[in-house]
């Protein structure tokens, strides 16, 4: 599948340094070859076809080897050779765990008018004697600043006159994200494929550049989690969080746990897949959604929620809350001095921990509502030591800095958004009067949200950026859609305790400017989150995912502040390619694709 009439759709995230070259476009006939230096990526160039059957229904052949045909799409381990340096990644690496400090010379500021810019970008069409501007010059970089295509991911594209694509990169992530850059370019015409003449020189911004998504309100299945992995991937993310427990339910079987996964255990507020479909992952089920992401170059952070945000564990073994009877009904916690808690612990996070290659294991943190202070230091700070001795990095929510117990190898995740603070008042007027012994108990909690970042940040613990008030892709959408069904929808989908906000008012905002993280902070990365409380299907996810999720890729991927109208114009033709993944109903955003 193509875009209509044949326009080429410049790339989201945009890239560091593109250049147009002189010249038509360069044909590429009907059947795309894809050429790969050795037999040990010829699994890479198999994704790459995958991906360009998906999204264009190209017939491709893959070829392995130094000495093989040329490719109209060649991938090639090496140094670039183009004039331009990148800026390499800053934050943590999510496959090494390793943290890269910013460089000093960043743009925060587009390298020339994005309203000009971007335009030229997005009409790519390849006429002759193009002269369209790079987007950021070669000349751009100071003397002494980032070094030439920096980290893992850098790549060049080129397409000369001989009508032939090469990606360059010193790993085979790089070529991947390259590939995917090619896949965005391409267009069809009546003789087959063609890809504008172009010089392409990129690399990320963040190192981590993730989706959080909740798979307990709503369960997924395997075959959509994996439509999910190709929707980041189409954005050049790289970490996929799965929440894969809650007071809903628990998603993921342990086998010294067997109840966990048992649905008539659990309170019954969570939605599962259709009928027949086994509500929860086995272990198979899980390696084989981490295979599929690695080989998209994508790295799984599973997360197992605890102290709080456990009543679907605590109804199926209720040992584990200890002594206390819990402020209401809805809530429960890991008692840290029962007898069966950091057993279990130990139990479920060295289970998914020896479930997963990548060097993350998320342990939750958040929302312990109702549990007494000293309780949640004492089971945070246990629960730290127990995910740090299964080999693993530990993440953890940004209340976990109350523990006094965070520290430099670990990552906390900052959530609590400016404008999202919770209004105790306006919730005991919303809700019948049995509920406000938990609305007293969550006020209490955000009362100290203010100081939590600031507290991970004094103990050098870097910052995973996922600011509720622009990253929480569960936030109604304020404006009209096109179609008057989805307008009407945009009531019920989503939640409904955040203000609304337009897609350009999600837009409008940069990592390293954030409110809500202080200045000083090591900024691990960006991630945004996708709750599911209101999601009854696969259909509300896209309705509330798309077209949101690119622009949070812009942010993470591109140093440059880019500008709305220039974003929107290369925005436009996506839904084709969303379509052709299997997402078929994005938001019809009017401030997007207009009225």
């Amino acid at each position: 599948m193509t875009n209509p009439g044949g326009a080429v759709p410049a790339p989201i995230p945009l890239p560091q340094h593109l250049t147009p070259l002189d010249g038509p476009a360069a044909p590429l006939g009907r059947r795309l070859r894809i050429a790969v230096p050795s037999e040990s990526l010829r699994p890479l160039g198999e994704t790459v076809a995958d991906l360009l059957a998906r999204l264009h229904a190209a017939e491709t052949t893959v070829t392995a080897g130094p000495d093989g045909p040329d490719g109209d799409l060649r991938l090639a381990l090496g140094t670039p050779s183009g004039p331009a340096a990148i800026h390499p990644p800053q934050g943590t690496d999510p496959r090494t765990a390793a943290f890269h400090p910013p460089a000093a010379d960043i743009p925060t500021t587009p390298t020339g008018p994005d309203a000009a810019a971007a335009p030229a970008a997005a009409d790519l069409s390849g006429a002759a004697g193009s002269t369209a501007p790079s987007l950021a010059p070669a000349d751009s970089t100071p003397a002494g600043g980032p070094t030439p295509f920096g980290g893992r991911e850098g790549y060049e594209l080129v397409v000369d006159g001989d009508g032939r694509a090469t990606v360059t990169a010193g790993d085979a992530e790089g070529l991947f994200r390259g590939a995917v850059t090619f896949a965005q370019l391409l267009q069809v015409d009546a003789d087959g494929f063609a890809v504008p003449r172009v010089r392409i020189a990129d690399g990320p911004a963040y190192a981590w550049r993730g989706l959080s998504l909740d798979v307990v309100r709503r369960f997924f299945t395997v075959d959509q989690v994996k439509k999910v992995v190709d929707l980041l991937a189409l954005y050049k993310f790289n970490v996929l969080h799965l929440h894969l427990s809650d007071s809903q339910a628990w998603r993921l079987e342990i086998g010294a746990w067997p109840r966990l996964t048992d649905p008539r255990t659990w309170p019954g507020r969570a939605t599962n897949a259709d009928d027949g479909v086994r509500p929860y992952y086995t272990a198979d089920d899980y390696r084989e959604i981490v295979a599929y992401a690695a080989a998209r170059f994508l790295t799984v952070v599973p997360e197992l929620d605890m102290p709080g945000h456990v009543l679907a564990a605590v109804r199926a073994y209720p040992e584990l809350q200890g002594p206390d009877e819990p402020v209401h009904k809805l809530l429960a916690y890991l008692h840290p001095r029962g007898d069966a808690t950091f057993g279990f612990v130990e139990d479920v996070l060295g289970a998914v921990a020896a479930l997963t290659p990548g060097p993350f294991v998320h342990v939750g943190g958040d929302e312990a509502f109702g549990m007494p202070d000293e309780l949640y230091r004492e089971f945070v700070a246990r629960a730290l030591e127990i995910g740090r001795a299964t080999g693993k990095r530990v993440v953890a929510w940004q209340e976990a800095a109350r523990s006094g117990a965070l520290t430099p190898a670990d990552v906390v995740q900052e959530w609590v958004g400016a404008g999202d603070e919770f209004d105790a008042d306006a919730a005991r007027e919303r809700i019948p009067a049995e509920y406000h012994a938990l609305v007293d108990a969550m006020a209490a909690a955000f009362a100290e949200s203010a100081r939590d970042v600031p507290a991970a940040v004094a103990a050098g613990t870097p910052v995973l950026a996922s600011a509720s008030s622009v990253m929480y892709l569960d936030r109604r959408y304020a404006e009209d859609s096109r179609d008057a069904a989805q307008t009407a929808r945009r009531t019920e989908v989503g939640h409904e305790s955040y203000p609304p906000r337009t897609c350009r008012e999600l837009f409008d905002w940069t990592p390293g400017t954030l409110t809500e993280i202080p200045d000083g902070a090591d900024l691990a990365g960006v991630e945004a989150a996708i709750w599911c409380e209101t999601v009854e299907g696969f259909d509300d996810l896209a309705f509330l995912l798309l077209p949101k999720l690119p622009g949070i890729a812009e942010k993470a991927w591109t140093p440059a502040r880019t500008e709305w109208d220039g974003y929107r114009a290369r925005l436009a033709s996506h839904p084709a390619w969303w379509e052709a993944l299997g997402w078929h109903d994005h938001y019809r955003s009017t401030a997007v694709f207009g009225g």
